[in-house]
């Protein structure tokens, strides 16, 4: 374990000077407020409120869709914080959209981190929150337009490369194979953890792609790791362009966002944190 820290350590780190406040993982009040801060996001620019992105996304906001158009064609569109707010405030500027569905369902959710799927009238975005000083806000999303109809062998095969590709994201790590990264992670890969000291607070750790590719270059490096680490993957949902996955494995949970780009899955962003601490509710 000392290993592990010492090679973490080497990732640039902010720490939190919060301690922290563990809560049973999918509580009642959590989800309500999960469910609360999605519901935000999506109303802020159904009744043209910019005062709901303040309060519910974060400020490193990274968001990333494909719209389909009539041809069929994707188109990609970016958007961090400014340009969400923006948009908002051109729908203030310029009247409100027809209302939407607004549909919410979380997919997964621990005791700082959580997974959800909104559908709304544009069509579906996956999305990673996180809990920071008491408030669940949206961090990363990715979303794209309702998919088209497909066959069973094209959603099966999606799914197989999907489960792959986070596969080699957990091999670089565990065996370490570098060259695993640089085929199953997209290279504007945004990533966000957040690791449990002993004495209860986080410590929140960013990572680029080139910092984890350095990192499977090194963790394992010695062998120290357990044969019987955990490693589990759960294929949450995959539509024909984006799909969410979340993996288990030695140092707690991810949630990822995944993107299909020119016939190939690869991850494009990461939420994660330590195995949450549980108690009798």
């Amino acid at each position: 374990m000392r290993s592990l820290l010492l090679l973490l350590l080497a990732v640039p780190v902010v720490f939190a000077d919060e301690p922290t406040s563990i809560v049973v993982p999918n509580a009642t009040t959590d989800r309500a407020a999960i469910e609360r801060a999605v519901l935000d996001y999506a109303e802020s620019y159904y009744e043209a409120k910019p005062e709901y992105v303040e309060r519910s996304l974060s400020r490193d906001l990274a968001k990333i869709g494909w719209w389909r158009d009539a041809e069929g064609t994707y188109r990609e569109r970016p958007m961090d914080y400014a340009g969400f707010m923006e948009m908002v405030e051109w729908v203030v500027e310029n009247g409100k959209p027809e209302p939407g569905p607004k549909d919410v369902v979380i997919l997964d959710a621990m005791d700082r981190t959580a997974l959800v799927k909104l559908t709304g009238s544009w069509g579906i975005d996956y999305m990673q929150l996180t809990k920071e000083s008491g408030r669940w806000q949206t961090r990363h999303v990715v979303w794209q337009s309702l998919p088209p109809e497909r066959s069973g062998a094209e959603q099966e095969r999606d799914e197989q490369a999907v489960k792959a590709a986070a596969n080699d994201y957990l091999v670089a790590l565990y065996e370490t194979k570098p060259e695993l990264i640089e085929r199953s992670v997209h290279p504007d890969l945004v990533k966000h953890g957040y690791w449990r000291n002993d004495d209860g607070t986080w410590r929140t750790m960013p990572m680029t792609h080139t910092q984890l590719r350095d990192l499977a270059a090194n963790w394992n490096a010695s062998g120290w790791l357990a044969d019987d680490a955990p490693s589990a993957i759960e294929v949450i949902e995959v539509m024909d362009r984006v799909a969410c996955a979340k993996l288990t494995a030695h140092w707690g949970v991810d949630y990822m966002h995944l993107v299909k780009v020119d016939d190939r899955w690869q991850i494009l962003q990461i939420l994660w944190q330590s195995a949450p601490e549980t108690s009798e509710s």
